[in-house]
């Protein structure tokens, strides 16, 4: 398991600036107001927890999930493939 420093430099360096490229178009490429409402999202709560293991999801798949919580409300992941 990654600890707390090292998923923080992952997210920071590799992941969180890929989400935040892909959903600010929902934001009308409003890239202050995309990255406001990520880090008040429960996926982020939940990205930034080690235990969870969400850090492994790819920025795109962790995009739609972000995005089907502001749309729906609702947060899933996929299920592990064998």
């Amino acid at each position: 398991m990654k600890d707390k420093n090292q998923i923080s430099t992952l997210l920071g360096i590799c992941i969180i600036p890929q989400i935040i490229a892909e959903i600010k178009v929902f934001y009308n490429n409003d890239e202050e107001n995309a990255i406001k409402e990520f880090y008040k999202s429960d996926l982020f709560d939940k990205l930034q927890n080690p235990r969870t293991g969400v850090w492994h999801l790819s920025p795109k798949t962790l995009s739609n999930i972000f995005l089907a919580e502001v749309k729906e409300k609702i947060i899933e992941f996929p299920e592990e493939q064998s």
